[in-house]
């Protein structure tokens, strides 16, 4: 974990090699320094897994529980949110009209919060979309807001449900071990071995290094990948099988503290190269934003 010091010189340097982002990695940056600020605060009791339930999870290769399942410290949540909202008052030009009806919905009462939060974490479509219509905000735009203001207790939370991974040393699936959600980045460590970051509560995990993340597809024909000089920390990985590309970070080839949020910020052009070439990816909850 890098502190809020080195995340913002990571910040400094990318900008200063890439001025065009200078915006969005302001706006981003004070988000991810807001939301480590709200980790340190969270209390959350832990997330018991019962013995024979866990044997049967580690006999069967299967997520330690559901997304559902994580525990939100509300308080510090509602906190963060009036927090996200306020940065996007000021440093994102677009957001700026939504973010101020989230906190007139918040000073009067229509914007219930746990409703929101519980709606991310349970993945209900319908209540999403109720709250969309009654407030005249995008979908997309509300879980922006509402999965930022929750992240640091999912964070906190999947990093408790670590101990469980223990007995699970040869988990290697495209999924996270810990919640089964997809990975939105991955990297390659100082040795060369193979990381995936789930995208959902950030867990990091070894994968074996050749082959599809999404479908195990194996057949060299069919994996490709593309990539800039001027960028070789930098990779993306394309599946002509299932048509999906995942970005890759090579830890060999930077000289600056990884922070990953920050780095799947810092290559969007990449995710724009890979579309324009067919290919799609598992999302991602955070910059699905216009600023």
């Amino acid at each position: 974990m890098i502190t809020i010091e080195q995340l913002k010189q990571s910040s400094d340097l990318i900008k200063k090699f890439r001025p065009s982002y200078q915006s969005i990695l302001d706006f981003y940056t004070r988000i991810f320094m807001a939301q480590e600020e709200s980790r340190e605060k969270i209390q959350l009791s832990s997330v018991i897994i019962e013995p024979d339930l866990l044997k049967i999870k580690q006999k069967n290769e299967l997520p330690l529980i559901d997304q559902s399942e994580f525990l939100i410290d509300l308080n510090t949540a509602e906190q963060l949110f009036d927090t996200i909202c306020n940065l996007a008052d000021t440093f994102a030009p677009n957001l700026s009209s939504n973010a101020r009806m989230l906190k007139d919905g918040r000073h009067h009462h229509t914007l219930n919060l746990e409703t929101l939060f519980l709606a991310i974490l349970n993945n209900q479509a319908l209540p999403l979309h109720e709250l969309s219509m009654s407030l005249d905000i995008p979908e997309h735009e509300l879980i922006f807001f509402g999965y930022t203001s929750i992240a640091p207790s999912i964070w906190t939370c999947s990093e408790q449900l670590e101990a469980y991974l223990t007995d699970m040393p040869n988990f290697k699936k495209g999924y996270c071990p810990v919640c089964g959600n997809h990975p939105d980045m991955g990297f390659l460590d100082k040795d060369g071995n193979r990381h995936l970051k789930c995208c959902f509560c950030a867990h990091e995990w070894l994968v074996k290094r050749m082959g599809c993340v999404f479908c195990d597809n194996n057949d060299k024909d069919n994996l490709h990948y593309f990539f800039n000089e001027e960028e070789k920390e930098y990779r993306v990985n394309l599946c002509d099988n299932c048509h999906k590309y995942i970005k890759i970070v090579d830890l060999r080839q930077m000289d600056r503290a990884f922070y990953p949020k920050l780095e799947q910020i810092a290559t969007l052009h990449l995710d724009m190269k890979a579309s324009e070439k067919g290919y799609t990816t598992t999302g991602s909850l955070t910059h699905d934003v216009s600023l």
